[in-house]
C-alpha cells in the first residue's frame, strides 16, 4: 500500500514527509519493533523511537497512560514549587493556583485514563500549599476550603471534584451523542477502582428521578415560588448533562458535611442554626489583610490559641478565662464573656 501511494504521489509531483509520520506494528497483541515501514525510500519512525502527539494526547510504544499519571504529579509538584518561590503574597499565590495551575492540570487528567487515587495525591499536595499560603494550621480540614454549605464559604475549587465532574460530563456526552454509532457503543472510561464514573452518573440520574417524584421542596429562607424548578423528565441535551454534573457536586458537598459532623472541634459550625453563611469573593479577599483572612478562617473552625485550645495542644495547663474565671474557648473570647460584655469590650 505504501509503495502504491508512493507511485501516486510521484505521479502528482508531490512528496511524503516520513519524519512527520509514525509507524506501529502489532503482532498477536504485542508490539513488534523489528518491522520497519518505508515510503519514498525513507524510514518512517516508530512510536517507540519518537512518541507522537495528537489532539493534545501523547502516544508512545507502551500504549498506556501509567506514565502520564506520574508526569501529571510531577507537573503539579513543579508548579506548586514555582508558585511558592515567587515573592507574591499568600492570597496572590492561591489565586495563581486556582486560575493558572489547576486549569493546566485538568486537561491531562481529562484526556488520559488517570485513576482517582492519583488525583487525590495531587489534591493533597495542593491542600498543603494552600494552607501555608492562607496562613492557617496544617491540621485544617479540607472541608473548610471546598465545602459550599459551610458557614464560611471560600472561592476555592477542588481539583478532585473538577476531575470527577469532567469525567461525568464526558460520559454523558458520549451516551447522549446524536451520532447513532457513538450512541450505541458503550463508552469505557477508566477511573480506577476507588471511584467509577458510570456508577456516579447512574446514581445522580436516580437521584434526579426521585426529585421529580418528590417535587419542589423549600430548603432555604427564600420565599415560596421565588426559585424555578428544573425537572429531569423535561430536560434535554446540555441541560440534562448540567443537571447530572450539579447533582454530583451536591453529593460531594453532602459528604463533606457528613465529614464535618464527625469532627467535634472543626465541625462545630454544623450546630450554628442562627448564624448566617458568609461567602467570600475574590474581590473581598483582595482588600483583606493576610492576617485577617487567617483569623477569619481559624475563628470559624476553632483553631485560635484560646486557653482551652492551648491546653488541648499541650501548650498550657490552665484553661480558665482571666476575666470571668470560666473555661476560655474561642466562643467565650469572641462573643460570650460576661465581663467583656459588661465592660463594653465588644463592638
Amino acid at each position: 500500500m505504501l509503495e502504491r501511494l508512493d507511485v501516486l504521489m510521484a505521479w502528482c509531483r508531490m512528496k511524503f514527509k516520513p519524519k512527520k509520520s509514525r509507524s506501529l506494528s502489532v503482532r498477536k497483541g504485542k508490539i513488534d519493533a523489528t518491522t520497519i515501514f518505508t515510503v519514498a525510500s525513507q524510514q518512517i519512525p516508530t512510536v517507540s523511537q519518537e512518541p507522537v502527539k495528537s489532539v493534545g494526547r501523547w502516544y508512545d510504544s507502551s500504549m498506556k497512560d501509567t506514565k502520564r499519571g506520574l508526569e501529571t504529579v510531577e507537573l503539579a509538584t513543579e508548579g506548586l514549587l514555582a508558585i511558592n518561590r515567587c515573592g507574591l503574597q499568600g492570597k496572590l499565590k492561591v489565586w495563581c493556583l486556582q486560575f493558572m495551575l489547576i486549569p493546566k492540570l485538568l486537561w491531562p487528567l481529562l484526556v488520559y485514563e488517570i485513576c482517582s487515587t492519583t488525583v487525590e495525591a495531587i489534591e493533597a499536595k495542593i491542600n498543603k500549599f494552600t494552607r501555608r499560603w492562607l496562613g492557617v494550621p496544617p491540621g485544617l480540614t479540607d472541608v473548610a476550603m471546598y465545602c459550599r454549605k459551610a458557614k464560611l464559604r471560600l472561592p476555592l475549587k477542588s481539583i478532585l471534584e473538577e476531575y470527577k465532574c469532567g469525567k461525568a460530563r464526558l460520559l454523558s456526552m458520549l451516551e447522549d451523542s446524536e451520532d447513532p454509532v457513538v450512541k450505541t457503543v458503550q463508552p469505557t472510561i477508566k477511573t480506577g477502582r476507588k471511584w467509577k464514573v458510570v456508577e456516579a452518573v447512574d446514581e445522580a440520574k436516580e437521584c434526579l428521578k426521585i426529585k421529580d417524584v418528590i417535587g419542589k421542596t423549600q430548603t432555604d429562607r427564600k420565599g415560596l415560588g421565588s426559585s424555578t424548578a428544573k425537572w429531569w423528565s423535561k430536560a434535554e441535551g446540555k441541560e440534562k448533562r448540567d443537571m447530572v454534573i450539579n447533582e454530583i457536586r451536591l453529593n460531594k458537598d453532602s459528604r463533606r458535611v457528613q465529614k464535618a459532623v464527625q469532627q467535634p472541634q472543626q465541625g462545630q459550625w454544623t450546630n450554628w442554626d442562627n448564624a448566617l453563611q458568609k461567602s467570600l469573593t475574590w474581590n473581598e479577599i483582595w482588600h483583606m489583610a493576610p492576617l485577617r483572612i487567617s483569623f477569619l478562617i481559624r475563628s470559624v473552625y476553632d483553631l485560635l490559641p484560646s486557653n482551652a485550645n492551648l491546653v488541648r495542644w499541650g501548650k498550657k495547663e490552665d484553661p480558665t478565662c482571666p476575666l470571668c474565671q470560666g473555661r476560655q474557648t474561642t466562643e467565650d473570647v469572641l462573643s460570650s464573656c460576661k465581663i467583656a460584655l459588661s465592660q463594653g469590650r465588644y463592638t
